[in-house]
């Protein structure tokens, strides 16, 4: 049998026919080799439990079984990762141990930012709850895809998130009677230092293309009383960037919803507060951020203009 060695019009033809196939976006799906962007994330809020009875809305032993469901039900969806958006305890660092035992058995990366509870235990282990969480700092970032994930710490200038021998304390204390007397003390600040770190993160993304979302525990937009401290300075750096699209927070238990600037303002609601469930799976697309309440958590759908970064 003789080789073919040279194409003959027909054959190159058909090659031709098989390299736009291969390079076509429909043939690309059709060989698992989409384009697609898309992902989800599991969100929680607010779970903080403590080891004591119930306190009128505080349903605290009902806790661990709510976080045990949520877990169940998480390890179910294909996640890139599941994020807790602060307070996971209150008021006994053993607490950790009971709920880390846990969320230990989900599948995904899970991120913790950190909330005002957090630090609502003895002073002595006050510098051991980031290590504790498997946290790389109090306040850090991490990517997925074209999206990067700023945790913020509100706690970082407060009454309360530094243990009372150290000049962070006592710089804190001075901070609060100058320049934030009179607000909530159960609220916290973005420093100084947090904020230009915020603004070098900002950049970076900007120029590698990245869209951006905030998590924090704390809200800064709608007004509400449980907003940062210096909510309207944060609000108008992250203003500046057009690749912001998001900012996820909790504290605020009955949960919140604004649009400012184009970036999307979500207050996702409690677990601790309610009987049922309150806990979410989050699409992200091209096109729009879906959240899928479970419980509690309501349903919504955030639309996304990806152009305008």
């Amino acid at each position: 049998m003789k080789l073919v060695t040279k194409l003959t019009p027909t054959l190159l033809n058909q090659a031709w026919v098989f390299v736009v196939l291969l390079i076509s976006p429909s043939f690309a799906q059709a060989n698992n080799m989409s384009t697609d962007h898309s992902f989800t994330l599991g969100i929680i809020a607010d779970c903080q439990y403590a080891n004591q009875p119930d306190k009128g809305q505080r349903l605290y032993t009902s806790c661990p079984k709510k976080l045990e469901q949520a877990v169940t039900d998480l390890n179910k969806h294909p996640l890139k990762s599941v994020i807790h958006l602060g307070d996971f305890i209150d008021q006994d660092f053993k607490s950790f141990d009971t709920l880390l035992n846990i969320t230990q058995h989900l599948k995904a990366p899970f991120y913790h930012v950190l909330g005002n509870h957090e630090f609502s235990i003895a002073d002595e282990y006050k510098n051991n709850v980031t290590s504790t969480l498997n946290m790389p700092a109090r306040y850090y970032s991490f990517t997925l895809g074209d999206w990067q994930f700023i945790a913020l710490d509100g706690n970082d200038v407060s009454t309360y998130g530094w243990p009372k021998n150290t000049e962070k304390h006592k710089h804190n204390l001075a901070l609060y009677q100058t320049k934030y007397k009179g607000h909530e003390n159960w609220n916290g600040a973005i420093g100084d230092e947090q904020l230009k770190w915020l603004k070098q993160q900002l950049s970076s993304a900007k120029n590698n293309n990245k869209h951006v979302v905030l998590l924090s525990h704390f809200p800064i937009f709608p007004e509400n009383p449980h907003n940062l401290w210096n909510a309207e300075e944060v609000l108008d750096v992250i203003s500046q960037y057009k690749n912001v699209k998001a900012w996820f927070n909790g504290h605020n238990h009955d949960g919140n919803y604004a649009i400012k600037n184009g970036i999307h303002f979500v207050t996702f609601k409690a677990m601790l507060d309610t009987p049922e469930n309150a806990y979410s799976t989050v699409e992200f697309s091209d096109k729009q951020i879906k959240i899928n309440g479970v419980g509690r958590q309501q349903d919504m759908v955030l639309l996304l203009n990806l152009n305008s970064d």
